[in-house]
């Protein structure tokens, strides 16, 4: 760093870590004052309940004594009981006793004190039953303790779910204001500043209209550099007229050309700057779609559906969303392209806020699967804007840590997501997230149309996404499908191992996860807690699988681990299911994922070189990433049909197995044909270390 940047650089850190610390602090402060108040505030609202549950009861009871029917002869009492159990968990048992205390009518729920349980373990709310002026009963209404206790405990992880997800989502929007306000305006003002003090006039790229001192600087390089063309001009025209006067005149030209620099500068000083304001962008679209991920099979099963088939009513939507994000991602990519990253991503927003819109308003089983594959051609559109703008901003040099980033936002996305909307869902419902959802999106278009250029920067020479990849994939044709079903490593790297991958993603995280836990008698809450699991182990373990893997050459082993390490986990359900066996297999599949997700384009580009001589290697990622939406589409509708014939915790145990016998397949069948490739290294490439 220059010492003109720690003019500011400092600074900005202090203040940043300054609000952040702030941030932090408060939220600390009031989730410590919810967690102490859940208890104290939990108990008499159960109690307020019990009692007017009581009163009501009561009043039934009395209004039927006061028929002339002898309270001991009603008919029916506790098979009403019951029916008012079943429909209120937190009430744990229902009894009447005449005035001696012996009990005449009494139903329960689990173990409740009617059926046998011990006093002490309820909260007993006695109500009398008067008629004519006189006791002639009393009502005892039972509150489970230990539900009480769950209920806390329930309620205290979502206080610190709520802490965690909402200074994630505090640090992204901070940094994205700190860059945009101060930040980038700062770094452009001292840059230009340096420039000029060092000579070098060279115009570079134009500040926002509301950077007042930079957009001043910008316009002194401009005079000067407009200055120093129309000097050239008139010396060529010298040059013409008077020949002996040019020549007098050029050893001045050569002077200040030594001693100034003027023209265009290729550099972008901002790059990392511009692409924090996309990862924003990025963040907010990805925690749209992901609101639903906790409920979304559950809902879609809740809905009638004549004429579709069992395994398919859950998952259908979930597909159809796969489906056309699967199908669209190339034209999205080109069409972003071709219109710019600030519209195509404005357009995208729309249509995910449209489909979100429609799966909310639209109670219908027809209209929500509509409003998936709607919802994934938004999204589509507006990853390729997204990652299209990283690709804009970056060349070979910095590309890495451009899509660091923007990848890092998707990551907070996929931890904050899931577990705020299976709180909101177990609170407000299911529609009001898809509508949240939808206002998520709007925002999101909002915010672009006032950060993003209005016209597409010239992308910078090398730079290509995976929509242009995909693009030229589909021009290439046979010719390239050819070459590469010739390459038995990028076969098997493709059909063993990326198509597992993202088939075992969505099949078991997005769909399998939430109806099995549903099933187990999960909330909402607790479902969204444990998919952000998978969130968890890639943000923390993703960075160092890949140093790893960089620094041992051990690309195919961690691929081949990574599998294995995730049908292991999916395993031990056989034994028993329980929320425990289905966090283990989430956990194995974010840290299997992780080892593996990021070797695999390293091993792509090593095991087609021959191929990508010819056609480029963007093609070859377009066909392997096309195979992986595949995979993933295909992922819902298979497990689906798998829980439908041997239920949910069989089809996850059939999981682990493809997982594992996929991922020892692909190391067998790699090493092969890598040992073929060496001695052969003009039929399959160049040899590949794993």
């Amino acid at each position: 760093m220059s010492n003109a940047s720690r003019l500011y650089a400092r600074p900005v850190r202090q203040l940043f870590i300054f609000v952040l610390a702030l941030l932090v602090t408060v939220q600390a402060a009031l989730s410590l004052y919810a967690w102490t108040l859940s208890e104290r505030r939990l108990l008499p609202e159960l109690g307020r309940k019990a009692h007017t549950t009581g009163v009501a009861l009561s009043a039934q009871l009395v209004r039927a004594v006061g028929y002339g029917i002898p309270l001991r002869r009603l008919e029916g009492v506790p098979e009403y009981f019951g029916e008012v159990l079943r429909k209120n968990s937190d009430l744990a048992y229902l009894r009447i006793t005449d005035p001696g205390g012996a009990v005449l009518f009494g139903s329960s729920s689990n173990g409740g004190y009617a059926a046998g349980g011990q006093p002490d373990q309820f909260l007993d709310t006695e109500l009398p039953l008067v008629h004519e002026g006189r006791v002639i009963a009393r009502l005892h209404v039972g509150v489970d303790k230990g539900y009480v206790a769950a209920r806390v405990r329930e309620l205290r992880y979502d206080i610190g779910i709520v802490l965690i997800t909402s200074l994630l989502i505090a640090f992204e929007i901070l940094w994205f204001i700190v860059t945009l306000n101060f930040t980038a305006p700062m770094r452009q003002i001292v840059g230009l500043m340096t420039h000029i003090a060092e000579g070098d006039f060279r115009e570079r790229t134009p500040p926002p209209a509301t950077a007042v001192i930079a957009t001043r600087l910008h316009r002194i390089s401009a005079r000067l550099n407009q200055a120093y063309a129309d000097l050239l001009e008139k010396a060529a025209a010298l040059a013409v007229a008077a020949p002996h006067h040019a020549a007098r005149a050029e050893p001045l030209l050569q002077r200040l050309r030594q001693a100034y620099a003027f023209g265009r500068s290729p550099g972008d000083e901002l790059i990392q700057h511009r692409i924090v304001l996309v990862r924003v962008l990025s963040f907010l679209f990805m925690f749209a779609e992901m609101l639903s991920r906790p409920f979304l099979p559950v809902y879609a099963a809740s809905l009638p559906a004549e004429g579709v088939a069992g395994g398919l009513h859950a998952s259908l939507p979930v597909t159809a969303f796969l489906l056309g994000v699967a199908l669209s991602m190339p034209f999205a990519g080109s069409w972003s392209d071709r219109l710019g990253r600030r519209s195509s991503y404005i357009a995208g927003a729309l249509t995910v806020m449209t489909g979100l819109a429609a799966t909310g308003l639209v109670p219908d089983y027809l209209a929500l699967v509509a409003a998936r594959a709607v919802t994934g051609v938004g999204y589509a559109i507006m990853f390729m804007a997204c990652q299209g703008y990283v690709f804009d901003h970056t060349d070979s040099g910095n590309r890495g840590k451009g899509m660091a980033l923007f990848v890092g936002a998707i990551m907070v996305a996929e931890i904050c997501a899931p577990a705020v909307g299976g709180i909101l869902a177990d609170r407000i419902g299911y529609r009001l997230v898809f509508l949240l959802g939808a206002a998520v999106a709007l925002a999101a278009a909002v915010l672009a149309a006032g950060v993003l250029q209005k016209a597409p920067p010239a992308a910078p020479a090398g730079a290509r996404s995976d929509a242009r990849s995909d693009a030229r994939a589909a021009a290439q044709g046979q010719p390239l499908l050819a070459r590469l079903a010739r390459n038995r490593r990028f076969l098997a790297l493709s059909i063993l191992s990326g198509v597992p991958a993202k088939f075992l993603y969505s099949g078991f995280l997005i769909f399998l996860v939430p109806v099995l836990l549903s099933s187990l008698g999960h909330s909402k809450s607790e479902i969204g807690r444990y998919t952000m699991l998978y969130g968890l182990s890639s943000l923390a373990l993703a960075p160092l699988f890949a140093h790893l893997a960089d620094r041992y050459n051990a690309y195919a082993k961690l691929v081949a681990a990574g599998g294995v390490l995730t049908g292991m986990g999916l395993l031990p359900v056989a034994y028993g299911a329980s929320g425990e066996m289905v966090m283990l297999g989430i956990a194995a599949l974010g840290v299997g994922q992780s080892m593996s997700i990021s070797a695999q384009l390293v091993l792509v580009a090593r095991v087609t070189q021959a191929e990508a001589r010819q056609a480029g290697t963007g093609p070859i990622v377009g066909i392997f990433r096309l195979l992986e939406r595949l995979g993933a589409a295909a992922g819902p509708v298979v497990t689906g049909m798998l829980a439908a014939r041997y239920g949910a915790p069989h089809a996850m145990t059939l999981l682990g197995v493809f997982a594992l016998g996929a991922s020892l397949l692909f190391a067998l069948v790699f090493v092969l044909a890598s040992r073929g490739a060496a001695r052969h290294p003009g039929a399959g490439g160049v040899r590949t270390a794993s």
